[in-house]
């Protein structure tokens, strides 16, 4: 017995157009990523620290 494919979602809310013009605004795209980097690097610095 095979179950059904979902391939819509109509009850799903759609983004705002400020959501859309956040998503594709290179600037911030390059923002959040520097952010993500720098936590991602701080967790690697700190957990190599010698005691």
């Amino acid at each position: 017995m095979s179950n059904p494919v979902i391939t819509s979602y109509p009850d799903a809310p759609l983004p705002t157009k400020k959501t859309l013009r956040r998503r594709q605004n290179l600037l911030i795209q390059f923002g959040r990523f520097v952010v993500g980097s720098v936590n991602i690097m701080m967790m690697v610095v700190t957990g190599h620290k010698e005691n």
